[in-house]
């Protein structure tokens, strides 16, 4: 064998074994982001459950006799600050969903998770919540063009608990 030859199968050798400490590197990397992507999911579960908790807390201390007979009556009956903790508890909760949404947490083809949260925790089954979504939630969703599968759940949790179906607003000058 000339040197040449000796060169080139020296080289190629090389060559294979740097390839396979890359692909074993790639595959403590691929494990190493695994474990990172399921640290994030948990810490964001329990951000989540934390706050979420805080916020029902902060909601039931706020909540008296008259403003929970006042669930079925719908808005009107509200005073002034009833609306405001009415309106605090469902931004906090909805901004919260939104932002679980919006990481891609827990979406799965029927995306029960958030419509077991349109339906219990914010109380769809109340005329009062209704009432809320269908003046001044649903229109605002209709208007921005990102989270559409959150406005499709949130809408369809509307008018299961309605009875009714819901009417997009026309856009003006369109």
């Amino acid at each position: 064998m000339d040197i040449l030859v000796i060169a080139q199968l020296v080289t190629g050798i090389a060559t294979l074994v740097v390839a396979t400490v890359l692909i074993w590197q790639m595959v403590i990397q691929k494990k190493t982001l695994d474990i990172a992507h399921n640290d994030a999911d948990s810490i964001m579960s329990l951000y989540a459950m934390d706050l979420r908790s805080r916020t029902n807390e902060w909601f039931t201390d706020k909540c008296t006799p008259e403003l929970i007979a006042k669930f079925d009556k719908g808005l009107d009956s509200l005073t002034p600050k009833e609306f405001l903790i009415i309106q605090t508890f469902i931004r906090d909760t909805q901004r919260v969903l939104t932002t679980e949404y919006r990481l891609g947490r827990l979406i799965d083809d029927d995306m029960n998770y958030y419509r077991g949260h349109f339906k219990w925790e914010l109380r769809f089954n109340k005329k009062l919540f209704r009432d809320y979504y269908e003046k001044y939630h649903l229109p605002q969703a209709f208007m921005n063009q990102r989270y559409i599968g959150m406005r499709k759940v949130i809408v369809e949790s509307w008018e299961e608990a309605s009875g009714r179906k819901y009417e997009a607003p026309k856009k003006i000058g369109v």
